[in-house]
């Protein structure tokens, strides 16, 4: 009772926030116990478990329902205090905190105007027993005032701060020798629609490079099997990530199909090109970090509404290029042979930026610790 602190974070997006806060709060040896409300997100929360955040005083599973019988186990283990990730208001959870003098923060908080307009109502009387909020850009920062959240700090958007690569992981170092001197493309984190628009333009690029090979990750694990579909039907060869992996001595066709879960962010080190999904067809993008830092060059579509704290900067660096579909073409085929993976001075120095978003919104954590 009273000594461990509840991270909530409704999926994989949020997930993937939570491993640099957690590994500040384990200084402090206390427990941590992380929840989430997707299988998906149970999914990448049981990978982290076993790798990054393999750690006895870290557990993890499902958010229980908000319902005040639910709830009533979890609030009676009195927990020091409830972090929510970006932007949950539990309305039953946030009561029984209050009342049960149980501390919330919202980490990484995230409004927009457009999304205010019809949370007003829902929100105000959550956000006013929310007892302090690490909003994520300036913005949000103005409008969780507005919306009656007592305090509020800005600190930066966590989704930057992991961004030091890791050593590849097996048994994708058993990939990268098969394909060894073969140049790959990970096309990642797409949404429907996308998948078809990239692979035309990876197609004809196989032309030029006949060896070209492919990653190919779906945002959505619902939607494996329908990718899988789409490649059947244009006949493209390929294997599925989760039937390699129990057979990893063989090489894989030309397209690895990533319908694993967790796995991506590390993969990205292995590509000539990364192509980041969701921004192409309208959806407000996802993270280029995820890429950027092995120093791998990287496109995104023009629709990056969801990120762009960090794309603005980062187009600055000639390492990342917001491009509708039509104009990739002209600048893979510009840019010469990618001679060092070693980080552009300039891309350093936004990543030295991006990285004090931790250290700010630890200096609002650590005291409740």
């Amino acid at each position: 009772s009273g000594q461990w602190i509840w991270i909530q974070a409704v999926s994989l997006g949020e997930l993937l926030l939570v491993p640099p806060l957690v590994k500040k709060i384990l200084e402090k040896k206390i427990h941590i116990h992380i929840t989430t409300s997707t299988t998906a997100g149970c999914d990448l929360l049981d990978t982290l478990l076993r790798t990054t955040l393999n750690h006895d005083l870290v557990s993890g599973g499902f958010f229980p329902l908000d319902l005040e019988s639910s709830l009533k186990p979890w609030i009676n283990a009195k927990p020091k205090f409830l972090i929510l990730m970006e932007t949950e208001l539990w309305p039953n959870l946030i009561r029984l905190c209050k009342k049960n003098n149980i501390p919330i923060g919202i980490v990484n908080g995230r409004l927009t105007f457009k999304s205010t307009r019809w949370i007003q109502g829902l929100t105000t009387n959550s956000l006013s027993q929310i007892d302090f909020v690490v909003a994520r850009d300036h913005d949000s920062k103005v409008l969780f005032k507005s919306l009656g959240a007592p305090e509020v700090h800005y600190g930066g958007n966590l989704k930057a701060a992991n961004i030091l690569p890791e050593p590849l992981h097996k048994p994708w170092q058993d990939l990268n020798l098969l394909w060894t001197a073969q140049p790959i493309w990970v096309i990642g984190n797409t949404i429907s629609g996308e998948e078809i628009l990239i692979l035309n333009l990876w197609k004809k690029q196989k032309e030029i490079q006949p060896n070209l090979r492919c990653i190919l990750a779906p945002r959505q694990p619902k939607r494996f099997d329908e990718v899988e579909e789409l490649l059947k039907s244009f006949h493209l060869a390929y294997t599925r990530a989760s039937y390699w992996k129990t057979n990893s001595q063989r090489i894989p066709e030309d397209i690895l199909l990533l319908d694993t879960v967790g796995d991506l962010p590390n993969l990205y080190q292995l590509a000539e090109f990364a192509f980041i999904g969701g921004g192409w067809l309208g959806r407000g993008g996802h993270n280029p970090l995820e890429s950027l830092r092995y120093g791998v060059r990287t496109f995104v579509g023009p629709h990056y509404d969801n990120f762009k704290d960090l794309v603005i900067p980062l187009l600055r660096t000639e390492s990342l290029w917001a491009l509708p579909v039509h104009e990739l073409e002209a600048q893979i085929n510009n840019l010469p042979v990618l001679i060092s993976r070693d980080l552009k001075p300039s891309l350093k120095a936004v990543f030295e930026e991006f990285g004090a978003a931790l250290d700010r919104t630890w200096k609002v954590l650590e005291p409740r610790i």
